[in-house]
């Protein structure tokens, strides 16, 4: 009740033009050198009082007008949780084969769901595919295969889970920081408590698994009703999915991807897998014996290939709009799910 209490208060309070905001004050608002040296005990083992959270809090209050007295009870919420980070950080990596990473989403319940979603919100498709040239059936991929079409969004604390990485994980720190601010900036904008909004262990939240900066940058108030709101409006969401989707370069009527025969791996092994644009033009796939095995575009394509049995590869040749699919999750396991199951969907209006 207490940590609820604290939170509603910083909703109403990070904000520079509130009524809270524009109460009383001590005069130095900030932490002084004797607070410092009394700092409170629960602030011992919390984000407070770390030195890298008390510049970024000060450059917060710097450059967007925050309250340096509020900021630093929030991050007093939030614990150092180093061990966590240590244990993803040393977890093994192990690549699931395509074969089995796509069994966990393209199934047969989220090809019905995904029928009925899409049948549902057939109106919003059209439009989105009118104005943004997305397909209906890949915006509906990409949220089943994010949140099982908002069924599954996370349940992990927002806030706390962007602290923890922007302060305790190295290798990514600028990256979770740049996060971590642009979460908070949203959450004034929006008036969000900061510590209710749920999401993923990385901070994506919503149907769609948006990052704070995703979300303010590309997120659409699809239904026009004043709120961008990306858990329970499906408009926004498939709005947000078809504007990122474009932002990143989708081309309408491009193909995914098609079929191909690699006559000798070696001999194009530099070539599988690499890189996230299309490389080589079919002349040249050809010059290296690569061909299509189904009718194609002329368009670049890069080789892709992917394990679909214990032991046996497949092979795809996949243009633009197959990674523009990567821009959303960097794996080409992932990239190929999602347009797998984009493809058993089938027709936005479940026919």
């Amino acid at each position: 009740m207490i940590k609820q209490a604290v939170f509603l208060f910083l909703a109403l309070g990070l904000t520079a033009c509130s009524g809270i905001e524009n109460a009383k004050l001590p005069e130095n608002s900030g932490v002084s050198e004797s607070l410092l040296e009394n700092m409170p005990k629960e602030w011992e083992d919390s984000y407070a009082g770390n030195p890298e959270v008390q510049a970024f809090i000060r450059r917060l209050v710097k450059e967007h007008g925050y309250n340096k007295q509020r900021l630093e009870l929030a991050f007093s919420h939030i614990k150092v949780r180093p061990k966590v980070i240590e244990k993803s950080d040393n977890q093994p990596e192990v690549i699931t084969p395509y074969y089995q990473y796509k069994t966990r989403f393209v199934t047969e319940d989220r090809i019905r769901l995904g029928r009925q979603f899409a049948k549902k919100n057939a109106d919003w498709l059209l439009k989105a595919k009118e104005e943004f040239g997305v397909e209906p059936n890949v915006i509906v991929a990409v949220i089943g295969v994010e949140t099982y079409y908002g069924r599954i969004t996370g349940s992990k604390d927002v806030f706390t889970s962007l602290t923890t990485l922007a302060f305790d994980y190295p290798r990514r720190k600028d990256f979770f920081q740049s996060e971590l601010e642009a979460y908070l900036l949203l959450a004034r904008k929006e008036g969000w408590d900061i510590g209710e909004t749920k999401g993923s262990y990385s901070g994506a939240m919503g149907m769609v698994q948006f990052m704070p900066s995703n979300y303010q940058k590309l997120a659409v108030d699809y239904d026009q009703n004043g709120h961008i709101d990306l858990w329970k409006s499906d408009a926004d969401a498939i709005g947000s999915v078809a504007n990122y989707l474009r932002y990143h370069g989708w081309q309408e009527g491009q193909p995914w991807f098609v079929m191909a025969y690699v006559a000798d791996p070696d001999k194009v092994a530099d070539e599988i897998n690499f890189g996230r644009e299309p490389r080589l033009d079919m002349t040249t796939w050809s010059s290296l014996n690569v061909l299509p095995t189904q009718t194609f575009s002329l368009d670049k394509t890069g080789l892709i290939a992917l394990r679909t049995g214990v032991e046996e590869t497949s092979y795809w040749l996949a243009y633009n709009n197959f990674f523009t699919i990567m821009d959303y999750n960097p794996s080409r396991r992932y990239a190929m799910s999602v347009l797998e199951l984009a493809e058993r969907i089938g027709n936005y209006e479940g026919n």
